[in-house]
C-alpha cells in the first residue's frame, strides 16, 4: 500500500478510487482534494486544506501505511517562504485534512514525496530543491513515535539552482526488497538523474542527463510495460504539450528512448503526474494546464483526456488527445479547390522565411502570380484563415497539404568542424573567401501552426532531412524586392521545405554561400553534417528529429555535397535516402555514386537547364538500384527556388512557371521521402513508372526506375 512514486495523483488501495491534490487558483487559496470514485463516474471537490498558507507552488501526495485504510498524507510549499507543510487525513467519503507541521526551511521548488521501504514500518522520503542550490534530501523515522523529519542532506550544489523533482523507490527482488531511490530533477530546460542505494547515510549518486527542451514537474513511474517493466518518464515540454520517454527497467545508464509528444492541445503544461491503475494497469495522467487540470488516460497507445477543472475555472470538454492522426485531414488545411495564399517569391530582406501557406498545392492548377505584398503587410494569423476542407481518400497523400502546418526557427551560432572551413583566406577569381567563425541555417519543422516558432506538432520525433543549396553567381540579378546577397542562398528551397514539413519532416539547410563554387564536395558535406549534428545537440533537437530516419537532398552544386556526406563512412548519421535536384559540377569530380547501393537515390533534372545538362543522367545511369529518375520537361535550373526570385543570366528559358516547376518537383520529393524514410511504399509507384501522380496526368512526364531484383529499368 505505501506509495512509492511521488506525485500529486494517486489511486487510493483497497477503494480503488482515484485522489489529486492542486494549489488552488482562487482567494482563499490553499490546496483543492479532488477525488474520483468510479471508473466512469465524475471527478467532484472533497475538501479544501491549507488555506492559512495562501497561495501554494506544489504540493506531492502519497498513501501511507498508517491507518486502515491507509492514510492520505501530502506535503505543500506555499508560494511566499521556504517551508513545507505536512498534512494528513483518513480518506474517508469527506475528508478531514489535518492542520499543517513546518519543517524543511530552505525549499525553492517543487518537491518529491514517497514512503519508501527503508526502517521497519517504511520511512518517508522527500527530496525538495534548495534555496542555496542543489537539492535537499530529507526523511522521516516512522519507527519512533515523535515522527520527526531528518535532514537535510545537500547534493547536486555545484549544478545550480534546482525547479522540480520526481522520485520513486524500485523493488529489486522477488522478495520486494526496497532498491534504489531514483529520482529526476529539472535544472533549466534539463533533467537530471541521481539515485541512492539502501541503507543509512548512503550517499547520492549522479548525474545522468536524461532529456532537455521541457519544463515544469515531470512524472516517473515503473511500469509493467513489455512484461519486464519499464521505466517511463513524462514532462511537459518548453513548448506546448507533453512528452514521454521510456527505458528498460534496471538499464541505468541506458538512453530513454523517445519522446513521444502529446496533448499538445492543452498548450503550455506546468506539471504531470503519472499513476498506472488498477485492475486494467493503464497509464493515468493527472495535468496541471493554463489553471486547468486535465485527466488523461492510456489505452494502448491512444490517449484521451476528460476533464476535472478547479479553482472555478471552466471545466476541460472530454476530447481526444491529438497523439494520433484524426481519421480525416484536420481542419487546419486549406480546402485544394481555394486560392492559394500570396507567394513569398519576392519578399524583402527583412521578411521572414516563406510558409507553408506561401507554397502551392502540386494538385492544383497554377494560377497567375498576384501582387507582390508590401514588406510591411502582417501575414494572417493561422486562426483567420478558413478551416480546410478533408482530402479524398483516393488522393495521394504526397500531393496535398499534409497534416500538419509548418513552423520554422533560425538558427544562429552553427559550429563548424575544422574540416568544414578554410585553414586561412581562399583566393578564387578575384574574390577572397574566408571561413566564418559561426554560420547560420534555416529550419522548417512540423507545427500546429504557421510561423516563426510555432508549436511543434504531436506524433514526433520526425525523419530528418538535410539540404545542400545550390550556389548563385556573383552576375546573378534578383527580382526587385528580392535580396541581392548571396548570403540568403539557404533559404532558396524554402517552400521545398515547408512542403516537406508539412509531411511531418524536420528539414534544415545550413548557408553554404560563404564557400567557393569551386570548392571539394567534401567541404560543402562536413557543413551539411555540422547542421545535424547542432540540431541534435540542441536542447529541442531530439524533440523535433528522428536521427535514425536521415536523408539528404542537394540542389545544383550542393547535390555533390549531399552525396559526400551520404558517402561518407565516418558520418555520424545513418543515411537512408539520397534526393539530388538538378544536379550540377563535373561528373568526374564526383564521388562513387554506384557506393550508395542499397540506399535509394532519386535524381530530378529539367529539359531547359543547360547548368546541369548532361550531369543528371550520368549520375543516374552509374547509380544502383534501387533508383528513380524524373525529367521534368522544360524545367530550368533556378525553377526550384521559391523564396529569392532569382534571374541567372545562364539558365534555360523554362516553359514552366516558377510555381509549376516547383510544384511538381515537390511532389515527387514528397513521395521519394515518405516512401524511403516512413516506409509507405504506396507513395513509390509515381516513382516507378506504375502511376502518375494526381493532376499530372496529361503531362509527359518522364520516369525511370530500377528496382533490386529487377532486370532492366522500368519507363513511365
Amino acid at each position: 500500500m505505501p506509495t512509492t512514486i511521488s506525485g500529486f495523483f494517486l489511486q487510493c488501495a483497497p477503494r480503488g478510487a482515484l485522489e489529486l491534490v492542486v494549489p488552488a487558483a482562487d482567494a482563499p487559496f490553499g490546496v483543492e482534494h479532488h477525488r474520483r470514485e468510479e471508473p466512469a463516474g465524475p471527478w467532484r471537490r472533497a475538501a479544501t486544506f491549507g488555506r492559512d498558507l495562501g497561495p501554494i507552488g506544489a504540493v506531492s501526495l502519497i498513501q501511507s501505511n498508517f491507518g486502515d485504510p491507509g492514510h492520505l498524507e501530502a506535503v505543500a510549499r506555499a508560494r511566499a517562504g521556504d517551508r513545507l507543510a505536512a498534512f494528513w487525513c483518513a480518506p474517508g467519503s469527506e475528508p478531514s485534512w489535518s492542520e499543517p507541521r513546518f519543517f524543511a526551511e530552505g525549499a525553492a521548488g517543487d518537491p518529491a514525496l514517497i514512503q519508501g521501504g527503508f526502517g521497519g514500518r517504511g520511512n518517508f522520503e522527500l527530496v525538495v530543491p534548495h534555496a542555496g542550490g542543489g537539492l535537499a534530501h530529507y526523511f522521516r523515522d516512522n519507527d519512533t513515535a515523535e515522527l520527526g523529519w531528518h535532514g537535510p542532506a545537500i547534493f547536486g550544489a555545484d549544478l545550480g539552482q534546482f525547479e522540480a523533482v520526481a522520485m520513486i523507490q524500485r523493488s529489486v527482488d522477488a522478495q520486494r526488497a526496497a532498491g534504489d531511490l531514483e529520482l529526476v530533477a529539472r535544472v533549466g530546460d534539463r533533467l537530471l538523474m541521481f539515485w541512492r542505494s539502501p541503507g543509512s547515510g548512503a550517499a547520492w549518486q549522479g548525474p545522468e542527463e536524461v532529456v532537455s527542451g521541457v519544463r515544469g514537474t515531470p512524472a516517473l513511474l515503473r511500469s509493467a510495460a513489455g512484461g519486464e517493466g519499464a521505466l517511463e518518464l513524462f514532462s511537459p515540454l518548453a513548448g506546448v504539450g507533453l512528452a514521454r520517454w521510456c527505458r528498460a527497467d534496471g538499464a541505468r545508464g541506458a538512453r530513454f528512448r523517445g519522446p513521444t509528444v502529446f496533448a499538445t492541445d492543452l498548450g503550455r503544461c506546468e506539471a504531470v503526474s503519472a499513476i498506472e491503475s488498477r485492475p486494467l494497469g493503464r497509464i493515468e495522467l493527472a495535468v496541471r494546464a493554463a489553471g486547468q487540470v486535465a485527466h488523461v488516460v492510456r489505452d494502448g497507445e491512444l490517449w484521451s483526456r476528460r476533464a476535472v477543472g478547479h479553482g472555478g475555472s471552466p471545466p476541460l470538454s472530454a476530447a481526444p488527445s491529438p497523439t494520433a492522426p484524426p481519421p480525416s485531414a484536420p481542419p487546419t488545411e486549406s480546402s485544394p479547390a481555394a486560392a492559394p495564399a500570396t507567394p513569398a517569391d519576392t519578399p524583402s530582406p527583412a521578411a521572414a522565411p516563406a510558409t507553408p501557406a506561401d507554397t502551392p498545392s502540386p494538385a492544383a492548377a497554377p494560377p497567375s502570380p498576384p501582387a507582390t505584398p508590401s514588406p510591411s503587410a502582417a501575414r494572417p494569423s493561422p486562426s483567420a484563415r478558413p478551416p480546410r476542407a478533408p482530402l479524398p481518400t483516393s488522393a495521394p497523400p504526397q500531393l496535398r497539404a499534409g497534416p500538419h502546418r509548418a513552423g520554422f526557427r533560425r538558427i544562429g551560432g552553427l559550429s563548424l568542424s575544422a574540416d568544414a572551413g578554410y585553414p586561412d583566406l581562399w583566393p578564387f577569381e578575384g574574390a577572397v573567401y574566408r571561413c566564418p567563425a559561426r554560420s547560420t541555417a534555416l529550419l522548417y519543422y512540423p507545427a500546429s501552426a504557421d510561423g516563426e516558432e510555432a508549436p511543434l506538432s504531436p506524433g514526433g520525433p520526425f525523419p530528418a532531412i538535410a539540404i545542400a543549396h545550390g550556389r548563385r553567381l556573383a552576375t546573378s540579378a534578383a527580382a526587385p524586392g528580392s535580396p541581392a546577397d548571396i548570403g540568403q542562398d539557404h533559404r532558396q528551397l524554402a517552400g521545398v521545405m515547408a512542403h516537406l514539413a508539412r509531411w511531418g519532416f524536420v528539414v534544415v539547410a545550413p548557408d553554404l554561400s560563404w564557400l567557393a563554387p569551386d570548392d571539394a564536395p567534401q567541404r560543402r558535406a562536413a557543413v551539411l553534417r555540422d547542421a545535424l549534428s547542432h540540431l541534435r545537440a540542441g536542447s529541442r533537437g531530439p524533440l523535433l528529429a528522428d536521427f535514425d530516419r536521415v536523408g539528404l537532398l542537394g540542389h545544383g552544386l550542393g547535390a555533390q555535397a549531399a552525396l559526400a556526406l551520404a558517402l561518407d563512412a565516418a558520418c555520424p548519421f545513418h543515411i537512408r535516402a539520397l534526393a539530388l535536384l538538378a544536379p550540377a559540377g563535373e561528373p568526374a569530380r564526383a564521388p562513387t555514386i554506384d557506393a550508395l547501393a542499397p540506399r535509394p537515390v532519386l535524381v530530378v533534372r529539367g529539359t531547359a537547364d543547360p547548368i546541369a545538362a548532361d550531369v543528371p543522367a550520368a549520375l543516374y545511369e552509374r547509380a544502383r538500384a534501387p533508383k528513380h529518375l524524373v525529367t521534368l520537361p522544360g524545367a530550368s535550373h533556378f525553377g526550384y527556388t521559391t523564396s529569392l526570385g532569382l534571374d541567372e543570366p545562364l539558365d534555360g528559358t523554362a516553359a514552366l512557371s516558377r510555381r509549376e516547376q516547383q510544384a511538381i518537383a515537390m511532389g515527387y520529393l514528397a513521395a521519394f521521402f515518405n516512401g524511403y524514410l516512413r516506409d509507405a511504399r504506396g507513395c513509390l509507384d509515381a516513382l516507378s513508372g506504375k502511376a502518375s501522380l494526381e493532376g499530372l496526368e496529361a503531362r509527359e512526364i518522364q520516369v525511370s526506375a530500377e528496382m533490386p531484383g529487377s532486370s532492366a529499368g522500368l519507363q513511365g
